[in-house]
């Protein structure tokens, strides 16, 4: 199974399944829906290069740039069958601070899989990074299926997030 990887400029809009508890959101966690769905949307479509735009540019550094990461991601995602994946979408925000430097969030992505013929929904989790107060945002894994940590993608990340195993 891939690590998804995630980022920012969030101009397009998503309609997702879970606007329903999204009603009461201050603006920034609007915010935080708006970019990750964009985000995910340009997965849903393999648009890989938008998809890359939104993942944090410490990632997109490591990978070689962004079209050294978009092929990377259309490599992987060629090996799965496209009917493994049936959807990517954003899940609850988990948790969001403020530091002096940025905001950060932490925030579930379900991914919807057919596996053996079963609909399972698999859980990971997003780290996201807001550089100007809350508006844009870029979002990491933060999974250590990659060999990364998430500090090894952004050193300063808050010790006051708290990543879910």
């Amino acid at each position: 199974m891939i690590t998804l990887f995630a980022a920012i400029s969030c101009k397009e809009q998503n309609s997702s399944a879970l606007s329903g508890r999204r009603e009461s959101l201050n603006e920034t966690e609007k915010n935080i829906y708006r970019c990750g769905d964009s985000m995910l949307a340009a997965f849903n479509r393999k648009d890989w290069m938008t998809f890359v735009k939104y993942n944090h540019p410490n990632m997109t550094r490591r990978m070689g740039g962004t079209t050294a990461f978009a092929s990377f991601i259309a490599k992987q995602m060629d090996q799965i069958p496209d009917t493994v994946i049936r959807s990517v979408e954003m899940g609850k925000i988990l948790q969001v601070v403020k530091t002096p430097e940025d905001e950060q969030c932490v925030v579930e992505q379900i991914i919807k899989m057919n596996l053996d013929g079963k609909i399972i929904d698999k859980k990971t989790h997003l780290v996201g990074e807001s550089l100007d107060r809350g508006y844009n945002w870029t979002f990491f894994d933060a999974s250590t299926k990659t060999g990364l940590t998430p500090e090894d993608i952004k050193p300063d990340v808050s010790k006051a997030l708290k990543m879910p195993q």
